[in-house]
C-alpha cells in the first residue's frame, strides 16, 4: 500500500524530457526559495514510447505487468508549478494518482514533517499518462533517455517555443 504524503502535495514522477532538470525548471520555473528534493523511482505495469517525430514519450499502460519505466520523483513543487506543468504536458496527458516506488531516501522535510521515506518506499504520485490517440506513438520501440539528453536536449531546449526566454527591449 503506498505512503500517503500530504494530500495537496503529491510528488510528481517524471519519465520523459522533463528528466533534464533544464526541462523542468524552465517548465516550472522554481524561485529562489524553492526547495525541491528529486530521486530516482519506479513505476510498475507502464511503458514509454517516443511521440513521432517529437523528442518526448508518452507513457502507456503494459498488457505485460512486470513491465516498468525508470524516471525521477521531485518532492516540493507548489500548486503554480503543478498548473504549468498540467499547461505544458497539453491536451494529450492526463495527470493521474499513481503508486511509484522510490529508489532513494528522502528526507522527513519533505514528506511535511512524516517519517522520512527509505528506498522501496511506494508513495502516491502525480503522474503524466499519455491519453491521446494511440497512433501518435512509436510502438515499435521504447523511449531512451540517454539518447534524449545526447542527441536532442540542447537543440529542443533551443528552438522550442516552449523555452523561449522573453527579454524586455
Amino acid at each position: 500500500m503506498p505512503t500517503p504524503i500530504h494530500k495537496d502535495s503529491h510528488p510528481c514522477f517524471f519519465y520523459g524530457s522533463l528528466m533534464a532538470p533544464a526541462v523542468l525548471d524552465s517548465v516550472t520555473r522554481p524561485g529562489i526559495d524553492s526547495n525541491l528534493c528529486r530521486v530516482h523511482a519506479v513505476i510498475e505495469g507502464f511503458v514509454r514510447h517516443p511521440y513521432h517525430n517529437e523528442p518526448y514519450p508518452g507513457m502507456i499502460a503494459s498488457t505485460d505487468s512486470t513491465k516498468t519505466v525508470e524516471g525521477i520523483l521531485v518532492f516540493g513543487h507548489s500548486a503554480i508549478d503543478v498548473f504549468r506543468l498540467d499547461r505544458f504536458e497539453g491536451g494529450e496527458y492526463t495527470r493521474e494518482l499513481l503508486p511509484v516506488k522510490i529508489l532513494e531516501s528522502v528526507p522527513a522535510s519533505f514528506t511535511h514533517g512524516q517519517q522520512p521515506l527509505d528506498a522501496g518506499t511506494t508513495v502516491l504520485s502525480n503522474v503524466y499518462i499519455f491519453t491521446g490517440p494511440i497512433k501518435h506513438l512509436d510502438l515499435t520501440r521504447e523511449w531512451d533517455f540517454e539518447a534524449f539528453k545526447n542527441e536532442q536536449l540542447a537543440q529542443w531546449m533551443q528552438t522550442s517555443s516552449d523555452f523561449v526566454t522573453y527579454k524586455e527591449i
